[in-house]
């Protein structure tokens, strides 16, 4: 039985198998061919799958660039609802409007960035119109407050029936080129003022046109023209108001200015009312490349009073040298006849002193002392007239001023008043002066030995004092008043002294002043007048070799 029961089972498997075999054949496809069919749908899909990838990858990298284009764009942009609310924004625009981050900025209505919030609503109603706004120069705020001038362009968004539900666009700050324009703007303005106000007529001649392109209003202040008028005329109308003796003198310096560029013309012009005025015109000329004269521009300017003032003056100068000459002709006459006056009193005077001599020795009593005082005043007359020679010939000329030894000029001084006591100390030095230095000395000293009274001593100092060397006179005589110090020069100037008295100081004076030094007195003891005075002046150094000390 297990051998039958086995014999049947197999039969069964075998016959089943068998009929599967049958029903594949008789319905369906062969496996081979559906796998090809599977393999050919796989690879289908996956090339499929690539496609799908390199455009998912593309739109990636195009997000990306947009994404970059939005962020680093240096204008600012920026999407909006109609109510203002900012959906979108770049860093540009975070940065323009002073925002801390976009964020900040995502938080903020735009109108709130509008000088005039109204110009937004304005500006809605234009894009509903015109769907789009291009290149609008505003105002607007910053988040600060701060004005700012911006430039515009803006699109509408719209729904399927037309309504405005979106805004996009950019801005970007215009503020600096907007300064510079208004500042450009005034700056013209204030120019235009200068020259319509002046009282100068500016202009500007087309050389190629031969006509004016521009004259300022001044023109017909100073020839009656207006500029239309001066406009109108060509270049032969314009020479022919030009005084015919000017001309060539014109046209030699508009020859000249062809080549330098610039130039200066003088030339009288005869105006609307038929009279001549000098006119004074400093001009350019802008040359093409090729050296070709294009225009020529200046500024014209009415000097008629000028050169009539000029001749004015020409002649007030030849009148001054004529004057002049008369002058040193009277001057060479008076100075001859007051050589023959001094000589001839001085010869007189002399004459004078040798018989008032004589007659000393033979008259007494009386007559001796009468004889004696008139001796005495022709000694002063002689002494007065020596003096007034020695200005004269200060006066005569410039000093010829050279070096002199002042060692020297001293000692040989000392010498000449033996009667009076005369210390010397200082330093041997070369001054600058002439042969009437010593007349300095004479002079101080003298007026010591005449002022100082019985007993008077006197002595002369000197020492280096930078570029000078300071020379000292101080005498133990009649000191002078702090209120005569500073006028005790010029006593014989203000006449306020006798007949002569004062001269002699005078001439010092005139003599330091004319060696370049200054002259003063001093107390000889400070703070003690009655105890002397001590005159004192400066003498310009010469150039050379230090002295040997000197005392005495």
């Amino acid at each position: 039985m297990a051998a039958h029961s086995g014999e049947s089972g197999s039969s069964s498997r075998t016959g089943a198998g068998t009929g599967g075999q049958r029903a594949f054949a008789a319905g369906e496809r062969p496996v081979h061919e559906r796998m090809a069919e599977l393999l050919a749908e796989n690879a289908t899909l996956r090339r499929e799958n690539a496609t799908l990838q390199s455009v998912k990858e593309a739109l990636q990298e195009s997000e990306e660039r947009y994404r970059r284009l939005f962020e680093d764009d240096l204008t600012g942009d920026f999407l909006t609802t109609l109510d203002g609310r900012i959906l979108a924004c770049n860093p540009a625009f975070a940065r323009i409007f002073r925002f801390a981050s976009v964020e900040e900025a995502l938080s903020t209505n735009i109108r709130d960035l509008y000088e005039d919030p109204g110009d937004r609503d304005l500006l809605l109603a234009r894009l509903r119109n015109e769907g789009k706004v291009e290149n609008e120069g505003r105002v607007r705020k910053r988040r600060d407050g701060t004005r700012i001038h911006v430039v515009e362009n803006m699109v509408g968004h719209f729904s399927a029936d037309g309504e405005l539900i979106e805004t996009q666009g950019y801005v970007y700050d215009d503020s600096e080129r907007k300064r510079a324009e208004e500042a450009l703007r005034e700056s013209e303005e204030r120019f235009r003022a200068v020259l319509e106000n002046s009282l100068d007529a500016a202009y500007r001649r087309n050389l190629q046109a031969d006509c004016y392109e521009y004259m300022s209003p001044a023109i017909k202040e100073i020839l009656g023209f207006t500029p239309e008028e001066m406009a109108a005329m060509d270049i032969e109308e314009v020479i022919d108001r030009v005084h015919p003796d000017d001309r060539p003198s014109i046209e030699a310096e508009l020859n000249a200015a062809a080549a330098s560029g610039k130039g200066l013309l003088l030339y009288r012009f005869r105006t609307k009312a038929g009279m001549y005025r000098w006119l004074e015109d400093h001009f350019t000329v802008t040359l093409d490349p090729g050296g070709r004269p294009l225009y020529r521009g200046g500024i014209v300017r009415d000097v008629t009073e000028r050169r009539r003032t000029e001749e004015k003056i020409k002649r007030h100068a030849a009148d001054l040298a004529r004057i002049h000459r008369d002058l040193e002709s009277a001057h060479r006459e008076a100075n001859l006849y007051l050589d023959i006056l001094t000589h001839d009193i001085g010869n007189t005077e002399n004459v004078s002193n040798l018989y008032a001599e004589l007659l000393i020795g033979s008259v007494k009593g009386e007559a001796a002392c009468y004889m004696a005082s008139l001796k005495r005043s022709i000694a002063k007359s002689i002494e007065i007239l020596g003096t007034v020679s020695k200005i004269r010939q200060i006066h005569a000329g410039p000093p010829l001023l050279q070096p002199m030894d002042l060692d020297a000029i001293i000692r040989a001084e000392i010498d000449h008043f033996p009667d009076i006591p005369i210390s010397y100390e200082g330093v041997s030095r070369r001054v600058l002066a002439d042969d009437l230095l010593p007349e300095v000395f004479t002079n101080l000293i003298g007026n010591a030995m005449k002022h100082g009274g019985p007993g008077v001593t006197v002595t002369v100092r000197t020492e280096e004092e930078g570029g000078f060397v300071r020379v000292t006179v101080a005498d133990t005589g009649r000191g002078v008043p702090d209120g005569q110090k500073e006028e005790i020069f010029h006593r014989y100037e203000k006449k306020q002294r006798g007949v002569g008295e004062g001269l002699g100081l005078y001439l010092v004076q005139i003599l330091i002043d004319r060696y370049g030094g200054r002259m003063w007195v001093e107390d000889r003891v400070p703070g003690h007048p009655e105890e002397g005075a001590a005159f004192v002046f400066l003498l310009r150094k010469a150039d050379g070799v230090q002295g040997r000390e000197a005392g005495v």
